[in-house]
């Protein structure tokens, strides 16, 4: 759509010139249609008044047309010599001349017989333009007519003062003689073709002008269309170098950098607010890793996938995978660098991850294989206890040994079966369930506990958190081995806050729960997972890692952020499964 309101000014310019030059070639024809009535009107009238002319001279001559029959022929032949006469002639009604300007013509028929039968038959004067060019008038040759002013009393002092003239008046001129003379039309002819000629000129300067224009808007439009379609490039490009989820960096010849994205100014934590600013410090710390790099391009053209490491403003060691290109312009000149950055600290995240399930996949085969093996003796070991303890009076020592003998076998068992729960859990049966009951529901659990250790509860709950499908049970073992822990943590008493809420555009529900105990050191938190490891004198290890295991067969994550000194916060993020 955008591309055809581009065209419209050009068919608008088309559809002007096109109108513009017909408007002049209608006007042209107008006014040469205009300009030859009015030269026909005047070249009749010229004509008339020629005739009339003849006419007048002819009556005042009469006494020597009389005498001298050849007076007629000088008498035609000054009047032709008038400006503007081709000739005049003089014919009977069968279209002989009678006297003509050129002498040679005299007892020829007139060409133009057709043309005088209108007059013979009308009466009335008649012009047409002859074939030869010149503009013929003829009209009954009359020179006895009274004129129009005065005609009865001009009429009888004519036929006084001639007298007997009339009488021989016959024997000079026929009685129906016609008189007909051809006007020169030589200027009107030379202003016709002036008329055209200056169309024409006005014509096509028009149509310079407007394929002048046309051109220019052409030009302008084309120049419009390129420079939109370059901002629309740029923008993309500009896009796609922004969003890319690698960091880019371009430098020049020189070293300086000219182009940085949003990725790259978060691997290297720019805070510079001008770009000036940015762009100093950003080379700055580029040379930090890259110097090793810019040797390495002077003998090969690019570098793909180059491990290195960049130590960050806060000392943190940042796993980079480095890729570079020079950049080469068509003549061979250096333009500059472009490298691509690619933090790896999410895929170590990940390799991390990696190993570790495969590790805890490893070692939970292990321990049930080994809890199996355990697991027999220990009901062996029980059966003998209980003997003693019933065949032993109460308060001996051995019926106190018999009795610890049989808690630390139940104990045991415990461990085995968390163990056995770590390394084959069971298949969560899912359900709708309100976390609202379920957060509820483990704090009633342990709620005398916490009153003993002088813990309060502070609750958050989300207003219009849906029901979702859940195994009930399991994730209220979750919240349980969580809660436990904070509370245990908190030894003096403090507050134990559990916020529950949905997640970005409601795709989770998310359960955080904080304590306000001593935290966990910095190098301890990568293990707190895994089993078997505690950081309490008391404890299997396998609370924290049976909950993880949940939250994952539950397609969530289960996360640990902790101070030393201020406190411990678990995440819990479960998908939302569905709408009650």
């Amino acid at each position: 759509m955008r591309r055809k309101q581009l065209y419209i000014p050009i068919i608008t310019i088309l559809a002007t010139i096109l109108t513009l030059l017909v408007l002049l070639g209608i006007s042209t024809v107008r006014n040469l249609h205009r300009d030859r009535v009015r030269m026909e009107d005047s070249l009749f009238r010229e004509g008339l008044m020629v005739l009339r002319s003849l006419e007048a001279s002819f009556r005042s001559g009469m006494g020597g047309i009389r005498q001298r029959g050849n007076n007629i022929q000088w008498l035609i032949s000054q009047v032709s010599d008038l400006t503007d006469i081709r000739y005049v002639a003089l014919l009977d009604e069968k279209g002989t001349v009678i006297a003509h300007s050129d002498d040679a013509m005299v007892g020829t028929t007139y060409p133009g017989m057709n043309r005088l039968r209108n007059l013979i038959e009308q009466g009335e004067p008649q012009w047409w333009f002859a074939a030869d060019g010149p503009f013929i008038v003829a009209k009954r040759f009359q020179p006895l007519r009274p004129s129009p002013m005065g005609m009865g009393d001009m009429h009888g002092s004519m036929h006084s003062m001639m007298g007997g003239w009339s009488a021989t008046y016959p024997a000079v001129l026929p009685d129906k003689t016609y008189a007909v003379v051809g006007l020169d039309t030589t200027l009107f002819q030379q202003a016709r073709k002036d008329d055209i000629r200056h169309a024409l000129l006005m014509g096509l300067i028009l149509f310079v002008l407007g394929s002048a224009g046309l051109y220019v808007i052409v030009l302008v439009q084309n120049y419009a269309i390129v420079n939109r379609t370059l901002d629309t490039m740029t923008t993309y490009a500009t896009n796609v170098v922004e969003h890319m989820p690698d960091g880019l960096i371009s430098v020049d010849a020189d070293g300086g950098i000219v182009t940085v994205n949003n990725r790259a100014r978060e691997i290297f934590g720019l805070k510079a607010g001008t770009i000036a600013d940015e762009r100093r410090e950003l080379k700055e710390k580029l040379s930090t890793f890259a110097k090793p790099l810019f040797k390495s391009l002077r003998k090969e053209r690019t570098i793909l996938e180059r491990k290195v490491k960049y130590a960050s403003d806060e000392g943190e060691s940042i796993p980079l995978s480095v890729s570079a290109a020079k950049l080469i312009s068509d003549a061979g000149e250096d333009l500059g660098t472009v490298f691509i950055l690619r933090d790896l600290r999410e895929i170590k995240e990940l390799q991390e991850k990696v190993n570790r399930s495969e590790r805890l996949a490893a070692l939970g085969s292990l321990a049930a294989g080994v809890a199996h093996e355990i697991r027999n003796p220990l009901s062996s070991i029980k059966g003998f206890a209980q003997f003693f303890l019933k065949k032993n009076p109460p308060g001996s020592t051995d019926h106190k040994y018999s009795e610890v003998m049989i808690q630390e076998v139940e104990r045991l068992d415990r461990v085995i079966s968390n163990l056995l729960d770590y390394a084959k859990p069971k298949e969560p049966v899912k359900e709708k369930a309100s976390f609202d009951d379920i957060i509820h529901r483990s704090i009633a659990l342990i709620k005398d506990d916490a009153k003993s250790k002088k813990v309060e509860f502070a609750v958050e709950i989300e207003e219009g958190i849906p029901t979702v499908r859940v195994d009930r049970d399991q994730v209220t073992q979750v919240l349980l081995n969580i809660e436990l822990n904070g509370l245990d943590a908190m030894q003096q008493g403090g507050r134990l806050a559990i916020r529950c809420f949905m997640g970005q555009e409601g795709k989770s529900i998310i359960v955080e729960i904080e304590d306000m105990g001593h935290g966990i050191p910095p190098k301890e938190l990568p293990r707190i997972f895994d089993p078997f490891y505690t950081t309490k004198k008391t404890g299997t290890g396998l609370g924290l890692a049976i909950a993880h295991r949940i939250v994952e067969n539950h397609g969530g994550t289960l996360s640990v952020k902790s101070t030393s000194g201020l406190g411990t916060t678990f995440r819990i993020v479960l998908p939302r499964s569905s709408r009650s």
